[in-house]
């Protein structure tokens, strides 16, 4: 079989270059198994720079959205936060009839400006930013705990991750941002959650995906309910609105939102979230399929819509060569047990 990642790793290496990324990452998962690994560049753009390797912790910008989700996910199913809740019953003086479910799905029909904020359409009608802040106060609020203790008990403890956290302080392994700024940078900020710090490497990010593939299961352990794998995975419908469960953009037919992040030859199922940095992770369910990608650029000015597409349809490339190969090594199998 020729190499089935050859197209994936080359449009990393075009994207690095076109957004001017010091450092790139890659890992694929398929079966639960690591099939792909790829790293590239350094941890800044200076001289001395570290080398990336699969110890190199990438800030995540958005993508750590679908972690906040899932501590909501968990509240949910426990019965300490209900999806209809109002957030006026978080959010004393807010106006109309936004639910904890909208803010979940991008749609309250809010625009926040200083912490007051206004109706500017009807939940549920238009997309808008994420809030993952908003999703955190909601639960310390419900809860009496942080975002980051809910996930250190129960999700990042229990998966044996070293490398996945939000970080106060700088360390050796953490890649800076490179930036029109014209000198390297690392977001840090408080450690509970909330704000745009978290730091992961390639290897446990592509873990975190590979979980939803196995419904909340890792090597035959339990680690978090089916119920709230499959709750921040089912989309939910609005006219005219793309899909979403919470904060992951989902792929259902062949319809197109002028956003989508989505490349449109991935199955339907698929999943994904996309950061500012250009990191993503991509889950494909009907290939028991994990791809994450991680860069380290605060650039702007090239088509990361394209990018981004583009990456899911070579993930898509790759596994079909892939499950093409496995297939026809089966029927040479079957074939010579007769």
């Amino acid at each position: 079989m020729s190499d089935p990642f050859h197209g994936l790793r080359s449009h990393m290496k075009t994207m690095k270059e076109r957004m001017k990324a010091s450092g790139a990452a890659l890992v694929v998962m398929k079966d639960n198994r690591v099939v792909e690994e790829w790293y590239d560049g350094f941890h800044h753009d200076r001289t001395g720079a570290r080398s990336i390797d699969a110890s190199s912790r990438f800030n995540v910008y958005s993508v750590r959205v679908t972690y906040i989700a899932l501590a909501a996910a968990i509240c949910i199913e426990e019965g300490s936060i209900r999806l209809q809740d109002p957030l006026n019953d978080y959010f004393p003086g807010v106006q109309g009839e936004a639910t904890v479910q909208h803010l979940l799905t991008r749609s309250t029909g809010l625009k926040w400006t200083d912490g007051m904020a206004e109706v500017v359409a009807p939940p549920g009608t238009v997309l808008e930013g994420k809030r993952p802040d908003l999703v955190a106060t909601v639960i310390q609020k419900a809860t009496g705990q942080t975002v980051r203790e809910i996930l250190h008990e129960r999700l990042i403890n229990p998966m044996g991750w070293t490398h996945t956290g939000w970080m106060g302080a700088a360390a050796e392994n953490l890649v800076c941002d490179v930036s029109p700024l014209g000198y390297p940078t690392i977001r840090l900020g408080a450690d509970d959650g909330t704000d745009r710090n978290l730091f992961v490497n390639a290897r446990e990010l592509a873990d975190w995906g590979n979980l939803h593939v196995n419904a909340g299961m890792k090597d035959g352990k339990r680690i978090l309910p089916e119920k709230v794998i499959r709750q921040v995975t089912t989309p939910v419908h609005r006219s005219g609105q793309p899909s979403f469960g919470y904060f992951w953009w989902l792929k259902e037919g062949q319809s197109r939102h002028p956003q989508d992040e989505l490349g449109a030859t991935l199955q339907d199922g698929s999943f994904q979230i996309f950061g500012a940095s250009g990191c993503a992770c991509l889950v494909i369910p009907e290939y028991r399929a994990v791809a994450v990608r991680l860069f380290n650029s605060l650039y702007e000015g090239y088509d990361y819509l394209a990018d981004i597409r583009g990456f899911g349809d070579e993930v898509m490339k790759a596994l079909h060569t892939v499950e093409q190969f496995n297939q026809e090594r089966r029927l040479m199998s079957r074939g010579g047990n007769e």
